[in-house]
Order: structure tokens, then C-alpha cells, then sequence
């Protein structure tokens, strides 16, 4: 596979060679036009010369050799080989091999000075060979010139490719690579997309850790009760049963909050944006709209004006569902939620349901993860309840920008 570079600069040599031998062609042709009219303009004078100084006495064919002698001393002479000079009562046809000029006399004859092309032509073969050489020394030195360049400019991104090949093997080393400003900004998202991919592979062997020591006791005290059961005959059934479904909802729970942490943290690596509160929740609502359908919940949201936060998005819907799926799964049936918000700030106010309500979705999110993720993510979360409802307050602080450089 050729490289950038290779395909760079052949393309530079096949450009070359075309504008130069289109250069050459027209400077050739415009040569020998030129020449070809200037030897033929050198034709009329002498031919004027013949005509009203020598000829306008007596007109004798003797005197034209005069001027075969006199035409051999002009700048032209070289071009004017085969040179013949007559008078003559009809032209001769050969003009595809000589340059013929010729003006009529009284008498109705006709007199005519011709030369041969061939000088010429081998002039205009002298000349192409001469700027042929001359082109092909430029063409070398640019060629060189552009060769030398390109490298200089392709050193960075050897260095840079380079430093990717190696890197599994020598993590500590950081490529200097100085070159142009989009060099630059490619290596610094090039370390900055290492240090994502470190900090990524970090976050898993942490969320490993995390969740063996999270589930290090439930899982000690499952087995100490199937241990239990099977040693003790006397053991009731039903509640070993029951118990071993708490633990096993005990240890469903913590997976599930500590992926829902973790997932929540790596969302916080991406730069922060603009969200429009009033059309997340709107989606929350669409989201959820089947748990709202079967359970016949009604939704009354009262928008005093929509506002929009500066925070990471992913993350603060991840939170929204969190906080709407628990409140709509555990709502009473038949009831209303409403949603009063005005500019950084959500209340919403449902009835609590009873416990025959059966959840659709079991991903519930304890309110102290939605607390801990409060400080990261900008927002403030308060709850309460009475013996009917439950309330819930939001209150949003836009964080401060931080816009991708490159």
C-alpha cells in the first residue's frame, strides 16, 4: 500500500510532466510561427527592394542574381537556403517544401523569391532540444526541491505514527512531533484519546473490583443459607425461599446501581453541552408512556418558562430517567403527576401507590445514587412525603463550558 507521501509526490511528477510538455508544446509552435513570419516578412523587403530600386528601370532577369549575394549578409541567411529568385508568367506549386513570396509586375508576369523550410524546421528541432534540457534541470531541481519539502512536513506524522506503533511497548514516552497546527491538534487528540482509553481501562478493572467487593458479602451470606438449608432439615421452605429472593434482589440492586454509576461516570468524559429541560422530560414522558397507558396515570406539567443548562447530556437524561421511572412505576393507579417548573428548577407531586402495583420496568435507582451523582452533574435534589404523596424538587446549575479544541 503506498503511502500518503508516495502518492503526493507522483502526483506532483505527472503534473509536472503534463504543464511542462504543454508549455513546450505551445512555446514550439509559437516559435516557429514566429520565425516562420519573420523570415517570410525578410522575404517582402528584399522583395520590395528588388522590385522599386532595380527592377523599375529595365526589368532584366540578369540583375535578379545580384541579390542572391546581398541576401547571404542579412540576419536571416542561415534560414535562407536554396534561396531563388525569378521572374516568372505563372507561380510554381511548392509551397509545403519553401516560403514563397512573389508580387505582380506591369507586364503581368509575376516575381517570386522562395526558400527552402528545412533550415527552418531543424532551427525549430534545436530549439525544442534546447528548452527540453532546459526544462528537464528545472524539473530535477523542483522535483527535489518538492521531495525535500514533503518529507519535512511528513516527518511529524512518521512521529506520529511511530509513536502509535510503540506505544504498547513504551507507555511512558510522549511524542514531541513539532510541525504544522494541524499536526499538533492531531497529536494532542491523539494523547487525549489515550488518556481516555487509560482512564476507560481503569474504570473497568475498578468497576470489577467495586462490584466483587459489593458483592463479596450478599454472595457469602447466599451461600451460608443454601448452606444452611441443606444441613438443617428443619429449616422452613417458604422462608428460605423468601430470604434467598432478598438476597438475590440485594445483590440484582447493587449491580445495577454500580453500572448505573459507572455508566454515568464515563458519559462525564464527553464535553459538556446545552440541554433543553422541558424537551427531556417531554422524552422521559414519551419513554415511559406505556407504564402511564396501563396504569391510567395522567401527566399535568405546567411549564412557567422552558429554560436550558449547560451540563453533560447523556448523563443528566440517565439521571431524568432514573428520577421519572421511579416516580411513574411507583405512582398510584388512576392518578395524576404534576409537573410545575419554572427556569433552573422541577417540582413534581404524585400520589403514592399501594403495594399491588406491579412495576413494568425493574431497573429502580435508589435515591442515593441520584444524591451522590447530585455534586457531579449540577443539580440539587430534594424529596418528601406525606401519608398520600410524594414530592420532588430539582434545581439545576449550569456548569462551567468546556469546548473540544480540536
Amino acid at each position: 500500500m503506498k503511502s500518503m507521501q508516495t502518492n503526493i509526490i507522483i502526483f506532483f511528477v505527472l503534473s509536472a510532466l503534463l504543464a511542462m510538455s504543454l508549455t513546450l508544446l505551445y512555446v514550439s509552435y509559437n516559435y516557429k510561427q514566429q520565425l516562420e513570419a519573420d523570415v517570410r516578412g525578410s522575404l517582402y523587403l528584399i522583395l520590395s527592394d528588388i522590385k522599386h530600386e532595380h527592377l523599375a528601370n529595365d526589368g532584366h532577369h540578369a540583375k535578379l542574381d545580384f541579390f542572391h549575394d546581398e541576401l547571404k549578409e542579412t540576419a536571416f541567411s542561415k534560414l535562407l537556403m536554396d534561396l531563388n529568385t525569378q521572374i516568372v508568367e505563372k507561380l510554381p506549386d511548392n509551397g509545403e517544401t519553401d516560403l514563397i513570396v512573389y508580387s505582380k509586375l506591369e507586364d503581368g508576369s509575376y516575381l517570386y523569391i522562395s526558400c527552402s523550410k528545412e533550415p527552418l524546421n531543424d532551427e525549430v528541432i534545436n530549439f525544442i532540444l534546447k528548452t527540453l534540457a532546459v526544462f528537464i534541470v528545472i524539473f530535477i531541481l523542483m522535483l527535489t526541491m518538492f521531495t525535500l519539502f514533503v518529507n519535512r512536513q511528513f516527518r511529524s506524522l512518521h512521529c506520529l505514527v511511530d509513536f502509535c506503533s510503540s506505544y504498547q511497548e513504551d507507555k511512558e514516552r510522549v511524542p514531541v512531533c513539532d510541525g504544522t497546527y494541524e499536526v499538533k491538534n492531531l497529536r494532542n487528540a491523539i494523547l487525549t484519546l489515550i488518556d481516555t482509553n487509560d482512564y476507560l481501562c481503569d474504570q473497568k478493572q475498578e468497576l470489577f473490583k467495586e462490584a466483587a467487593h459489593e458483592l463479596k458479602s450478599p454472595i457469602a451470606v447466599l451461600k451460608a443459607r443454601l448452606s444452611l438449608f441443606g444441613s438443617d432439615a428443619t429449616m422452613d421452605k417458604n422462608i428460605f425461599i423468601q430470604e434467598s429472593q432478598e438476597d438475590i434482589s440485594n445483590i440484582t440492586s447493587k449491580l445495577k446501581e454500580l453500572i448505573f454509576l459507572k455508566s454515568i461516570e464515563w458519559d462525564m468524559q464527553l464535553p459538556r453541552e446545552d440541554v433543553n429541560m422541558e424537551d427531556n422530560c417531554k422524552l422521559m414522558q414519551d419513554a415511559f408512556e406505556p407504564i402511564l397507558r396501563k396504569k391510567s396515570v395522567q401527566v399535568e406539567s405546567n411549564w412557567e418558562e422552558s429554560f436550558i443548562i449547560h451540563t453533560y447530556k447523556d448523563a443528566m437524561q440517565k439521571v431524568l430517567q432514573a428520577v421519572f421511572e421511579n416516580i411513574f412505576i411507583h405512582t398510584k393507579q388512576n392518578s395524576v403527576i404534576v409537573v410545575q417548573a419554572k427556569p433552573n428548577e422541577i417540582f413534581i407531586k404524585n400520589e403514592i401507590g399501594g403495594g399491588d402495583d406491579i412495576p413494568l420496568f425493574s431497573s429502580y435507582i435508589g435515591i442515593k445514587m441520584i444524591e451522590r451523582l447530585s455534586s457531579k452533574l449540577g443539580y440539587e435534589y430534594k424529596s418528601s412525603s406525606d401519608e398520600r404523596y410524594f414530592y420532588t424538587r430539582l434545581i439545576f446549575h449550569s456548569m462551567q463550558g468546556d469546548r473540544c479544541n480540536i
